[in-house]
């Protein structure tokens, strides 16, 4: 058993590797990767039982696995209160806190079956579906967050005919620090791409919210000329509103001047925490683009990281997460009708 589960790990480490070098935008690596390291380390973990002679019970490792899913739930409850401080109340500064009180929960709840706590049958039936449906994230949260974190690492290209700025809100008219962040790594590509194309164009994409005074893409381009980019390099994308509009609106903007989608190369700049999922966007709008990121504060990436999350699993592979969403509340309905129809 232990030899199987290494040589299937070590066949999917392989596989996975073949894929990031052969086109690394494809979200579905994450999965292979994670299976790899999850068959890897149990195989590990069972042939270091074996040497040192140690045996683990499965009340043992339940309570184990709760353990760490009350630690891990703790701190990202802290820093949903640091991030709610620093940027104020929002659906994404509540995500660490909320998903935090779910992984305690979580824990509490495999705690409680492992001890054999006396609660109704029907109970442990209903808390062993939810526990099974938070599984199914959690592991979908790991494959997402870990490629991302991969595909961050991966060697930046020079080669660009256009770079691509995609907009993330203005404080009014002024550029916040994030955008900073990212036009500043704009600007690095820029200059890159210059030495081996001759006249790169630079798109900065962004609309106008109704909280700011002018659209992004203009104070995006402001930015740009004050730090050193020629205006005629610059092309204003001024009417997305998402990622998948910044896509498709930059690519009409490009062909309107003559370059056509299927001859560019082109680098898109966004922050790191969205890069995994644009590079995944721009796969499927069919063009050859490399994706890079700009630093983002360390207290704020969790929070970041679940919002990419919710957003993948609103656009990718919707029918899959609606068809298990839709057996687990099946079979939660069934569980506790089960329990109030009278026995026969």
């Amino acid at each position: 058993m232990t030899a199987a589960l290494l040589s299937i790990g070590l066949f999917l480490l392989a596989l996975g590797a073949f894929r990031v070098v052969r086109e690394p935008r494809r979200l579905s690596t994450g999965f292979v990767l994670l299976g790899a390291v999850l068959l890897l380390v149990a195989g590990s973990a069972a042939v270091a039982a074996d040497v040192v002679a140690i045996s683990v019970t499965v009340p043992q490792g339940s309570c184990a696995a709760a353990l760490a899913l009350c630690c891990i739930g703790i701190a990202l409850i802290a820093n949903g209160f640091t991030v709610v401080r620093r940027e104020g109340r929002s659906l994404t500064t509540l995500s660490p806190a909320v998903v935090g009180a779910g992984l305690v929960m979580m824990g509490v709840v495999i705690a409680a079956i492992a001890i054999a706590v006396p609660v109704p049958a029907a109970l442990i039936e209903l808390a062993m579906l939810v526990c099974a449906a938070g599984g199914y994230l959690i592991l979908h949260l790991l494959a997402f967050g870990g490629y991302a974190l991969l595909y961050r690492t991966l060697p930046a290209r020079s080669q660009a005919d256009a770079i691509v700025i995609l907009g993330c809100g203005l404080d009014g008219r002024s550029v916040t620090p994030l955008l900073a962040g990212r036009l500043d790594r704009a600007i690095t590509a820029y200059h890159a791409a210059s030495v081996e194309c001759a006249q790169p164009v630079v798109v900065t994409c962004g609309g106008q919210g109704g909280d700011e005074g002018t659209c992004e893409a203009d104070a995006m381009a402001r930015y740009l000329v004050a730090h050193g980019i020629p205006a005629h390099a610059i092309v204003r994308e001024r009417y997305s509103r998402n990622t998948a509009e910044n896509i498709r609106n930059c690519l009409r903007q490009l062909d309107i001047r003559g370059i056509p989608a299927d001859r560019i190369r082109m680098t898109v700049v966004t922050s790191s925490f969205h890069v995994l999922r644009t590079a995944a966007l721009t796969r499927r709008a069919g063009i050859d683009a490399a994706v890079v990121g700009s630093r983002t504060a360390a207290y704020f990436i969790p929070a970041a990281f679940l919002r990419e999350f919710v957003a993948v699993l609103t656009t990718h592979y919707r029918r899959t997460h609606l068809t298990t969403a839709a057996l687990t509340v099946a079979a939660a309905t069934a569980v506790v009708a089960d329990a109030a129809l009278p026995p026969l």
